[in-house]
């Protein structure tokens, strides 16, 4: 089918991995043969949030999802292959797919049912849900009019027929649509489950069932989730690993330390640590993984100006943007990723074209234009009514998380845009990742460090960001024009066309200022030798679990 072989195209281009490991740990391995290791990962993570497939919005959360949930299909080395679904066929004209599902049994027994999935699918098109995903079903029949509360959700085009067959009958042929059966925030849930724990579901480890090969054994709040192997998994005798450690741990140093006495088997690093952990892998210490993510980061605004009336104008935002030097940012202070221009990162394909070497960056042609932030920055302040001083205005920035490396890059923003605009910055506390969501989600800043990874291979994933409708369209930017040439994309089928209609929004998003691009984020993962099979997905959360051993 040619839609699984664009995905396997995708693979090849994105990822470009190189692996750097020399014979210098030879000895060391040498005095360890015979000896049995035990089955067991740790792994530096971000603090989790919830487990709630259906309210998960994040990397941290969907990476514990994706080894403890089953979705109908599974990422492979980001190929969609059988999960839950033994096997799914698709109509002709690509709108209805039917998965039939395997024998599995959720942790406590019972069986996994098509019910699960319907439920869980449903659930998250609920509008008192609340989930943030809610867009990722809406080229479903009738799903989006269900989230807007015109439809009743017996009518939605997701439907369990017996307990074995799942059926998904869309509005429009989604080329992509595996890619979205493998998303974790697809997962099966147990309706008696989540009813019984309310408002609490996803935050209490032992009050869940679990379908995949993991379950969560421990979760100590800003300490670790520990995961075991399911022994109720359809496939636990193939599942090499007993027991995965995701260590929250903040700072890089501490990280640093612990992977050089073994104690971490995997990291990635920033800063200071790039240079002295590569040159180390090349000696031979350990190896490293290296690659591409489909990933942009970005300053998002508070756009609606409630707290900030400054912001509702896009000259101030914009004002802002040109402040930053991305080149310095990358290649100075974070020392790592490829400085961005735009929002839509590399290697994300339309149909067989790459999007990122089809269209130019919007934002170089706006530099070129504009030489002067702080005067546009005085244009806008006056346009917007306000004193036109920018040593009168006090902007405040939310960073991401607490940590040294954190607060380091939190200050130099914070001395670009004080120095060359003139205004006040103040650095709002972020305790840690989960903490940085709930505020970030709550429009709780001016301005705040952002990013985003793709869910499947498509620029849609980054440009239905800026729906005024989307849950994660924290800035609350809107745009009628925007919004018309949305439904315009997601019905067109002819990919010329597409691209250029997801390089006219792209350009509405950098010249209206919704963000300011920072950088493209690149792959950097530190493993010690004898981690085997750990995948770094490209799509979904940080890590694979299910192939990986230690050796």
């Amino acid at each position: 089918m040619k839609k699984k072989a664009l995905v396997l195209v995708t693979a090849a281009i994105m990822t470009a991995i190189t692996l750097l490991a020399g014979c210098a740990g030879k000895k060391n391995d040498d005095k360890n043969a015979g000896k049995k290791r035990e089955q067991k990962l740790v792994l530096r993570e971000g603090a989790l949030k919830t487990m709630d497939s259906v309210l998960a919005t994040d990397q941290v959360s969907f990476d514990v999802i994706q080894n403890t949930q089953e979705t109908l299909l599974v990422s492979n080395n980001d190929v969609p292959e059988a999960g839950a679904a033994e096997k799914w066929e698709v109509s002709e004209d690509g709108l209805t797919w039917t998965f039939t599902l395997r024998d599995l049994n959720w942790s406590d027994g019972k069986p996994v049912t098509a019910k699960d999935f319907e439920f869980a699918w449903k659930r998250l098109l609920d509008p008192n849900t609340g989930a943030g995903y809610s867009f990722f079903l809406f080229p479903v029949k009738n799903a989006e009019k269900y989230y807007k509360g015109e439809v009743k959700a017996e009518e939605v085009g997701i439907k369990a027929t017996d307990d074995k067959t799942f059926v998904v009958t869309l509005d429009r042929a989604v080329p992509y649509f595996e890619q979205i059966a493998a998303f974790p925030g697809l997962a099966p849930q147990r309706e008696d489950i989540v009813t019984a724990e309310g408002n609490k579901y996803g935050t209490d480890a032992d009050k869940l069932v679990y379908s995949g090969p993991f379950v969560v054994d421990q979760w100590q709040k800003g300490a670790k989730v520990v995961l075991k192997k399911n022994d109720k998994y359809y496939n636990a005798s193939n599942i090499k690993l007993e027991t995965v450690e995701l260590q929250e741990v903040d700072e890089i140093k501490t990280a640093y330390d612990l992977f050089k006495a073994g104690k971490l088997d995997a990291m990635s690093a920033q800063g200071d640590y790039i240079g002295k952990m590569t040159e180390e892998a090349k000696n031979g210490k350990y190896n490293l993984v290296e690659g591409m993510e489909p990933s942009s980061f970005y300053m998002v605004f508070n756009t609606e100006g409630k707290d900030n009336k400054a912001l509702a104008n896009a000259k101030v935002r914009l004002a802002f943007s040109l402040a930053l030097d991305r080149e310095e940012y990358t290649k100075s202070v974070y020392k790592r990723g490829i400085a961005a221009y735009g929002l839509v990162p590399m290697a994300l394909l339309v149909g067989e074209e790459e999007f990122r070497s089809k269209v130019e960056e919007p934002l170089k042609a706006i530099i070129d234009q504009n030489k002067d932030p702080k005067a546009l920055l005085i244009e806008g302040l006056k346009e917007a009514g306000l004193d036109e001083d920018p040593s009168k205005h006090t902007f405040k920035y939310l960073p991401q998380t607490s940590d040294a490396e954190t607060k380091k890059n939190s200050e130099y923003f914070q001395n670009i845009w004080q120095t060359k605009l003139g205004v006040k910055v103040e650095i709002l506390p972020s305790a840690d990742f989960s903490d940085y969501l709930t505020k970030v989600q709550s429009q709780q800043f001016d301005i705040a460090m952002s990013g985003w990874g793709a869910d499947y291979n498509d620029p849609m994933t980054f440009i239905d960001l800026f729906g005024k409708d989307n849950g994660n369209n924290n800035g609350k930017w809107a745009n009628e024009e925007f919004e018309t040439l949305l439904v315009q994309v997601q019905n067109e089928t002819d990919n010329a066309k597409r691209l250029e209609l997801f390089a006219q929004m792209e350009k509405m998003i950098i010249e209206d200022t919704a963000v300011a691009p920072l950088f493209y984020r690149d792959t950097k993962s530190f493993q010690q030798k004898h981690v085997k099979g750990l995948q770094l997905p490209l799509f979904g959360g940080t890590y694979q679990l299910r192939w990986a051993y230690v050796e």
